[in-house]
């Protein structure tokens, strides 16, 4: 299996921007911009869809890789994608939705983090756009009359789903390791696990901060030496190294089991953790790919067309322009439209199963926990 390097995140980003950059010039240029920008008569309608644009972090390219399998799997779609970018970090990413917004565009699919989402989703408070939030799960953005729709359950679900699997496990010592980067999702889940894992009155919780990103094995070698029973490593944004730091811990407690979010099911992050993968359980928004047999089949052709498994990202992007697609075909054309169609039904069915929106657009699910990930590799 070829994986992800340095210089296949630059093809492939290199790639995807030259897919959507057009040349537009005399007649043909004008016919192309009406229809990117209003839809050409109705028959197209343009959709912007971000991407992490960071030179320190190692990231790989699959939302952008997403939106082109898409539209090579589906040539009647009425989606036309513009690819934005954006900076990973608090306070980065504040005009990319503006700038699309004043150009006309109506319609995105976000991936940004809390972090930088948090300070985004005002913008779509006044009906202008419709966004398909598939990553922040800040409860910030939770139980407002916005035009902002998330198709995974917010933090506080989460970590209460994540605090009752530990629950049923044996007790003992806890390490809690918190990225302190991305706080607008990591400080407000804390307090939510931490609640919760107190209610079963068996576990020693010990908390430690500390910027993932920029992890340096040096700075916890020491605190995870102490007698620990289990880790969980309270991180996301798919950091390769949530498996470092996973590892690291393994070494001090080869028995020890180790937790990590939704946001590490990276092939990237589970591959880096080396034989701590034993010990991992994966929380998931979505089965094992060997118990899915339309996940594993499109991991597959991720893998073939590309020549890398995507993380997770991959999954909730799908689904999001499954759904906008649809809309569209139905001929709901505007936010207002859109959004009312969506929270109308019932349920949407989506390659990857059902979504659901409550009235306010946001969504409950069923958590998964994986706990033989290195299956997660074939």
């Amino acid at each position: 299996m070829l994986w992800f390097r340095a210089s296949g995140f630059i093809t492939a980003g290199v790639y995807s921007m030259k897919r959507y950059l057009f040349i537009l010039t005399g007649l043909a240029g004008i016919l192309v911009a009406a229809w990117w920008w209003r839809g050409g008569e109705g028959d197209f309608v343009v959709v912007g869809i971000d991407a992490p644009l960071l030179p320190d972090t190692v990231f790989d390219p699959s939302e952008l890789n997403t939106s082109d399998l898409f539209f090579d799997e589906n040539p009647g779609t009425l989606i036309r994608p513009r690819i934005l970018y954006y900076g990973i970090k608090a306070g980065d990413g504040q005009t990319v939705f503006e700038s699309a917004m004043a150009e006309g565009v109506e319609f995105f699919v976000t991936t940004q983090p809390s972090s930088v989402f948090v300070g985004n989703a005002p913008k779509f408070r006044d009906g202008r756009a419709l966004v398909i939030n598939t990553s922040a799960v800040s409860a910030a953005t939770s139980g407002l009359d916005d035009y902002v729709l998330r198709i995974v359950p917010d933090a506080p679900a989460e970590q209460r789903a994540l605090a009752a699997f530990l629950n049923e496990r044996p007790g003992g010592r806890l390490l809690v390791v918190q990225d302190s980067n991305n706080a607008a999702y990591t400080v407000p889940a804390y307090d939510v696990f931490a609640a919760e894992i107190s209610r079963a009155d068996k576990w020693e919780v010990v908390h430690q901060k500390t910027d993932i990103a920029a992890f340096r094995p040096e700075e916890l070698r020491a605190l995870m030496a102490e007698p620990f029973d289990a880790l969980y490593v309270l991180a996301g944004d798919f950091h390769t190294s949530i498996g470092n730091l996973a590892q690291l811990f393994h070494a001090a407690h080869p028995e020890a089991p180790i937790l990590l979010t939704p946001w590490a099911r990276s092939p990237m992050i589970l591959q880096v953790a080396g034989d701590a993968l034993r010990k991992i359980t994966l929380a998931s928004h979505f089965p094992a790919r060997t118990d899915s047999p339309p996940l594993d089949a499109y991991l597959r052709r991720f893998q073939t067309r590309f020549g890398y498994e995507p993380q997770a990202m991959a999954i909730m992007v799908r689904q999001a322009l499954e759904l906008l697609d649809r809309a569209f075909k139905q001929g709901h054309r505007t936010p207002e439209s859109v959004r009312d169609y969506l929270l109308s039904t019932p349920g949407h069915e989506t390659s990857f199963g059902p979504v659901s929106f409550d009235a306010t657009g946001d969504t409950t699910k069923e958590f998964h926990f994986l706990d033989d990930v290195a299956r997660e590799l074939q």
